[in-house]
Order: C-alpha cells, then sequence, then structure tokens
C-alpha cells in the first residue's frame, strides 16, 4: 500500500475507479434477483394458501331448515389438509357469531378479512410462531362465514435460504471473474507505459538522446515530449559546463606552471640567503598546483559536472603504466619500489578519467609510503569479481574504523602525517560510481599496509579480457 503522501499507482487508481462501481453494480443486481426470485417463491406458497381456503369455503353447507352451517370436510380431507413434513398447516371456520364450525379454535385470535368476498394473505403471529395466513370472509343471502387457514414459514425460510445460495454463489463466481478481468485488462492496458518506463531506466547517465515516440500511448505523449526537451536542456547544460571545466583547467594550469617556472629559477638566480623563502615559496605553489588540478579533476568526474563523456574501450594495462610513468620521479625521490603487475584487461569507460583514478590511487600511496617502501599496482580480471585494478603499499595502513570515510572530500585520517588535501580517494570514488564500479580498501600483504582495489562489474557495457 502507498505511505501517506506517496502518489498511488496509476495501474492502482484505474483498478480502484473501474472495481468499485462494479462490485456495487454486480451486489444491487444480487440483491435485485434474491428479492425478485424470493417474490416468486412467496407468491407460489400464497397461492396454495389462498386456493386452500376458498376450497374451504366452496365446502360450506347450511339446509333450509337448519339454521347451522356445516362444512362437508371428511376425516380423510382433513388428514391431507393438514399433512406436511416441515410446516404445520391449521384452518378454522366460524360464522358471523364466531361461533367455531370446524378446525382450530386459536386461530380466533388471528386478524379478520375486513372486505367480504376476497381472500387476504398476510403476516401474523401467535405467541412466538411467526405464520403466514389466507382468510376469505364469505357473504350469501342464505349464511355469512369466514375461514382462515395459517401454516408456519419454515418452509419459506428454508427456500429463501436456498435461492441466497444459489444467487450468491454464481454472483460470487461473476464478480470474481470480473475482477479477474479488469486486473489483467488494466495490466494489458498500462503495458505500453511499463515498457516506456523500463526503456528510460536502462537508460544510462550519459544518454541523452530523445526517447522515441514509436509506441507510446497518446496520452503518454506530452510527458515524452516534456522530458525529451528537458534531456535537451540537460545536454546543453553539460556540454557548457564541461566547456567551462576545460577552460578554466586551461587558464589556470599555464599560469600556475609558469609561476612555479620561474620561481625555480628565481631560486638559482638569488643568493643563497634569500633561498629558504623563495623555496618555501616554491614548495607553496606547487601545492596550489596540485590542489588546482584535484579540484578540477573532481569537478570534471562528480555526477554534477561529467554530464557528458564518451566511453570507450580502455585499455588498462597500458592506461596504469602510463599514469604510474608520471609518477616515477616522486617514488625515486622516495626511494620507493614502484612496481607493475598487469594481466591484459579492457573497460568500457572514460579514458581521461580511469587515468585520473589511477594517478590519483598511485599517488596517494607513495605519498603514505616512508622511504625504501614498496608499491605495487595490478590489473587483470577475476573469474568471480570481474576486471579489477589494485594499488597496494606497505605503508602505516588505514584503521577499519576511517575506511568508509576516506573517500569523503576534504577528508584526512587523524594519524594523517603526509602532505595533501584530502581528495585525492575522493576523486577515486567518483570515478568509481562512474563507471559502476565498487571501490574496496583492505590491508596489505600480511597485513601491513593498504590494498585499494577497485572493482568493474561484468555488465553490459563493460568488456573484460581473461588474463
Amino acid at each position: 500500500m502507498p505511505r501517506l503522501g506517496e502518489a498511488r499507482a496509476l495501474r492502482n487508481r484505474l483498478l480502484v475507479v473501474i472495481s468499485w462501481p462494479l462490485l456495487i453494480l454486480l451486489a444491487a443486481s444480487m440483491v435485485a434477483d434474491y428479492r425478485s426470485a424470493l417474490s416468486i417463491a412467496d407468491e407460489a406458497y400464497d397461492n396454495a394458501l389462498t386456493g386452500t381456503a376458498v376450497a374451504l369455503v366452496t365446502r360450506l353447507e347450511r339446509d333450509d331448515d337448519d339454521k347451522d352451517i356445516e362444512v362437508d370436510i371428511p376425516p380423510a380431507a382433513d388428514e391431507i389438509l393438514r399433512s406436511d413434513a416441515i410446516d404445520k398447516i391449521q384452518y378454522v371456520v366460524f360464522d358471523s357469531r364466531e361461533k367455531v364450525i370446524a378446525g382450530d379454535a386459536e386461530l380466533l385470535q388471528l386478524p379478520r378479512p375486513e372486505v367480504a368476498n376476497r381472500s387476504v394473505v398476510q403476516d401474523a403471529r401467535i405467541g412466538k410462531r411467526a405464520l403466514r395466513t389466507a382468510s376469505y370472509r364469505y357473504e350469501s343471502p342464505r349464511m355469512t362465514a369466514t375461514v382462515i387457514v395459517a401454516e408456519t414459514t419454515l418452509k419459506r425460510r428454508h427456500a429463501a435460504n436456498r435461492i441466497l445460495a444459489m444467487i450468491f454463489w454464481p454472483n460470487l463466481l461473476l464478480i470474481a471473474a470480473a475482477l479477474l478481468l479488469v486486473y489483467f485488462g488494466v495490466r494489458y492496458a498500462l503495458k505500453p507505459l511499463d515498457t516506456l518506463g523500463r526503456g528510460i531506466a536502462a537508460r544510462g547517465p550519459n544518454d541523452f538522446s530523445p526517447i522515441a515516440e514509436t509506441g507510446v500511448p497518446a496520452e503518454a505523449g506530452p510527458l515524452v515530449r516534456a522530458i525529451n526537451r528537458l534531456l535537451q536542456h540537460l545536454g546543453r547544460a553539460g556540454r557548457a559546463q564541461q566547456a567551462f571545466l576545460s577552460n578554466a583547467a586551461h587558464q589556470l594550469r599555464t599560469p600556475l606552471a609558469g609561476l612555479q617556472t620561474q620561481l625555480e629559477l628565481a631560486v638559482e638566480a638569488l643568493p643563497a640567503e634569500a633561498r629558504p623563502r623563495i623555496e618555501r615559496l616554491r614548495e607553496s605553489t606547487g601545492r596550489l598546483v596540485h590542489f588546482t588540478n584535484q579540484m578540477l579533476a573532481l569537478a570534471r568526474s562528480s555526477s554534477e559536472g561529467a554530464l557528458i563523456s564518451e566511453h570507450r574501450p580502455v585499455d588498462l594495462a597500458a592506461l596504469l603504466e602510463d599514469a604510474a610513468s608520471d609518477l616515477l620521479d616522486d617514488a625515486l625521490a622516495k626511494q620507493i619500489d614502484l612496481g607493475f603487475e598487469t594481466a591484459p584487461a579492457t573497460v568500457q569507460g572514460s579514458r581521461w578519467m580511469l587515468r585520473e583514478m589511477l594517478a590519483n590511487l598511485i599517488e596517494n600511496a607513495i605519498a603514505y609510503t616512508p622511504e625504501g617502501g614498496q608499491v605495487t599496482v595490478r590489473c587483470g580480471r577475476n573469474a568471480e569479481a570481474g576486471v579489477f585494478v589494485e594499488v597496494e603499499d606497505d605503508g602505516p595502513g588505514i584503521p577499519e574504523s576511517e575506511r568508509s570515510r576516506v573517500f569523503e572530500r576534504f577528508y584526512r585520517g587523524a594519524a594523517s602525517g603526509a602532505p595533501g588535501t584530502g581528495l585525492g580517494l575522493a576523486i577515486v570514488k567518483e570515478v568509481a560510481d562512474r563507471h559502476s564500479a565498487e571501490v574496496c580498501i583492505a590491508s596489505g600483504s600480511e597485513g601491513v599496509g593498504t590494498c585499494i582495489r577497485v572493482v568493474f562489474p561484468e555488465l553490459p557495457g563493460v568488456v573484460g579480457t581473461a588474463a
């Protein structure tokens, strides 16, 4: 069931809108059928009861010399009249003086007909017994007499129950069949919308091509056209943002690189007593250049900045060696053994993003590995996990309590002693997310150091070449 404030699904809305009127209509139909069938059954029983009363009237006799009225009912006829396997049948015949001519005197307390020579059928009670009576007051110049025939209502209740059962189960099956047809009918009618939704959900984050309107229901046409307009605007915004970031990267890197070069030249030209200050300024400028490059790389690789990116096959082994070669001087400066263990591995992705990720992983490992340490970079394909790259060092390692936070921007561990900006692993996480990859942090070999592995899942659009 939808939570409070959550929009009800269109399918559920249609089912409710169609099902409730249908249920009400079928329920009303069942009540009408029941009342109609019960009325017919009651009419048949009433006709039989009325026929008995009229038959008794026809048996009334009175001789001219005899003032008393007689009813010619043989004992066998009386026994047949009263015989009923379910209900109790009684009758009474009395004259105008309420003298009982025949039958049961207890029926005298029942209502009498007010109109002569016309049968009257009505409900009555004697004590706790419910009765159905047929009465007839006969008047003629020769005599006046009243006949009342009464029977209990057990047969009528049994007939009502049978009628209800006969009507209820077929109507219940009809309701169930109708609801089932409505359910599958709504599902079939909304199937194009489900197909449209799956098509939109399957689109990649970089796919801003318009949605095809072929096969889309007419009612969903305005929505699809609105989504296409939104995709067009997003594509333009993404291209404009990428152009701005590229221009900003070029405009910032060029003067900063020139400034750093001039400071290096100035160190050699200045007297020895002035060199320490210029050297500190040169180091600060180097950190500024590094920080600026990382900020721009993070902006370009984030989901907000990387709206437009071409994904194509990338050879991870070649890319890893290319990224590591740029950092070889930094490794040699700290006498770090930078080793490679590469196997053929290819992924579908953005080359510059993956290069930034690898460069930051290797740079981060070199920065935190002590002098004389070892850093090993690997890539390949695991039959269980898929294509992977990993960088392992024998540095101080990352405590388990901090492993979930090191990917936050500008976060640096409490025990961190190496210079940095806190953006390296944030860039790694952004790039991995853009490629649906998973980043794992574990301890290095024999529990020493850190091993960071990036695993690319075996999904459509991701290609791995076995080692």
